[in-house]
């Protein structure tokens, strides 16, 4: 086997991303301050919405998109990379579709709705190449990039997280050719014809913030359009007949 990592690493990989994802997620719900949601809403929705920090991040259009894009709507934000061969495509098609199911159920909550799909492949994924690619599922989300350090910060914040089977095996090679001249992970022997070094195994989960830019839920089934506007619906009504915060932007 050598150094090449198998497509069987990167899948089970994902699996152990999204096992620590909904671990993380757990912790955030018996660790916050008080309830908002009742119990059985939803398994995913946090007890406190958690605050977002400042982040600086540049959208589709090489700009800058800070914290104050998030604020004044409920936003989808997603995870993920163009040349993804599944899960991407799949959970953006899902969100389309639960856009196409939002303007015929409920088309009020498009006014304040958002699709935020940050790629975590910054050295592939242009500015340009995201626009195409999130606007082939709808012309309306919104595609976000950065330097790594920028995008892992920023995923951070929301228990999002994302691994190359190349940090695999450069880790390894650096372990095996420590002390050897021309070797390691500036090596420029590198396999060239390795395909499953371009994957990326990334959480693949929706995540969902509220209007004043606060991790809200979790989607952990983004193959289920029709779950998910179910839940969102259920979310949205329950803050506006409570009133929970007053802002308009909440009780629309």
């Amino acid at each position: 086997m050598g150094n090449k990592v198998s497509l069987w690493t990167v899948a089970m990989a994902s699996l152990m991303i999204f096992a620590g994802t909904v671990l993380a997620w757990r912790w955030m719900q018996s660790s916050a301050d008080g309830p908002l949601f009742p119990a059985g809403l939803s398994s995913a929705v946090l007890p406190s919405p958690r605050p977002v920090q400042p982040f600086t991040l540049q959208d589709q259009d090489e700009k800058s998109f800070t914290l104050d894009q998030l604020r004044g709507r409920w936003t989808f934000l997603f995870f993920g990379y163009t040349h993804c061969p599944d899960i991407c495509p799949m959970a953006l098609g899902v969100l389309g579709d639960v856009f196409r199911q939002l303007q015929e159920k409920a088309g009020n909550h498009l006014t304040n709705s958002q699709v935020v799909f940050v790629s975590v492949d910054p050295k592939r994924d242009s500015a340009a190449h995201i626009r195409q690619y999130v606007q082939f599922f709808n012309p309306a989300f919104k595609g976000l990039t950065g330097t790594d350090e920028q995008i892992r910060a920023f995923a951070f914040q929301v228990g999002a997280t994302y691994f190359t089977a190349a940090d695999f095996r450069d880790a390894d090679k650096g372990e095996a050719n420590k002390g050897e001249p021309g070797k390691g992970e500036n090596s420029k022997g590198e396999e060239k014809g390795d395909k499953d070094a371009d994957l990326i195994s990334h959480t693949s989960a929706i995540f969902l913030l509220d209007p004043m830019a606060r991790l809200t839920a979790m989607f952990p089934e983004y193959n289920n359009a029709d779950k998910i506007v179910e839940e969102y619906g259920k979310i949205r009504e329950y803050v506006r007949s409570r009133r929970l915060y007053g802002e308009a932007a909440f009780n629309q």
